[in-house]
């Protein structure tokens, strides 16, 4: 069996964790029979609450620190609603060899991003996280027209999803990383340049530069749930609807898969990507110009 420990209680992530493999559907069958959140603990929550969450995701052990975790779980998961404290909790951890997940935004500052590459790298650490909607169907559909060549050349795109940048958590990195992700995900990690154009502080527009393409986010809290991406080649074209049913699952069907096969699904460079990009987000507001994502 292996058990997982999660870092946070405050976001609803650690309870549809749980609920994923900790909870029978209908038949008594497990999605993974095992695979167990077998403890929690609950950051910047209230004791109340964190109680709730592992009652209602049948989480049996409430840790009063993070380093109770140690010797109880095999692998820890952070998913703290701001991503500004993940790293300081998750190093240990990282140090100790366990597998982790870090929850989206992996981190906030580039400073972060490089402490965790080294760490990482160093200890030759199992690591993983971010947005789970990269790992959405019709995203990996949509990368695979692009990487296949379907399209034809690949000039440019949009995709759109909510970001606040005034956020209590942080800001644009609550929430602006889901949107980054799916954009590298499907049109490549090899984004050097954006720059952001904001109506207000839930709707504004970025556009990424590639050597060979543009493509635009709308970051929109104002509109329908309904979420889309285009693909613009010069064979073909290519339009998606997203569906955020199962992606949970999704993304914890990587986490579990690299804990067995002890392979990253993502390099520790993509994996903190978004970093960049979304600094890059808060200086070309500043600035009030393109900016290169990584300076």
């Amino acid at each position: 069996m292996i058990n997982i420990g999660i870092l946070g209680s405050d976001n609803g992530h650690a309870l549809a964790f749980a609920k994923l493999c900790n909870i029978a559907d209908a038949n008594g069958e497990y999605a993974y029979p095992d695979v167990r959140v077998s403890a929690i603990y609950g950051f910047n929550d209230s004791k109340e609450h964190t109680l709730e969450v592992a009652k209602e995701g049948a989480i049996p052990f409430v840790a009063e620190s993070p380093e109770d975790f140690v010797g109880k779980v095999d692998a820890v998961m952070v998913v703290y609603r701001d991503g500004k404290y993940h790293l300081d909790h998750i190093l240990p951890f990282i140090k100790l060899g366990y597998p982790v997940w870090i929850d989206k935004p992996i981190v906030t500052t580039p400073d972060d991003a490089e402490t965790l590459c080294k760490v990482a790298s160093e200890c030759k650490a199992l690591v993983t996280g971010g947005s789970t909607m990269k790992y959405n169907y019709e995203v990996l559909t949509l990368k695979n027209k692009v990487e296949s060549g379907a399209l034809g050349k690949v000039s440019g795109g949009f995709l759109n999803f909510p970001a606040n940048l005034k956020s209590e958590y942080s800001g644009l990195f609550f929430y602006a990383s889901h949107l980054c992700e799916m954009c590298l995900s499907v049109f490549g990690y090899d984004a050097k340049a954006l720059q952001a154009h904001v109506t207000d502080d839930s709707n504004f527009n970025v556009v990424v530069f590639y050597d060979d393409k543009q493509v635009v986010l709308n970051f929109n809290e104002n509109t329908s749930d309904k979420y889309y991406a285009v693909v613009l080649g010069d064979k073909d074209c290519a339009t998606s609807q997203f569906d955020l049913s199962v992606i949970y699952k999704l993304g914890f069907d990587r986490f579990i898969k690299m804990i067995k096969d002890k392979r990253m699904p993502l390099t520790l460079d993509e994996l903190v990507m978004p970093v960049y990009m979304m600094n890059a987000i808060e200086r070309s507001i500043a600035q009030n110009t393109k900016v290169s994502i990584k300076e």
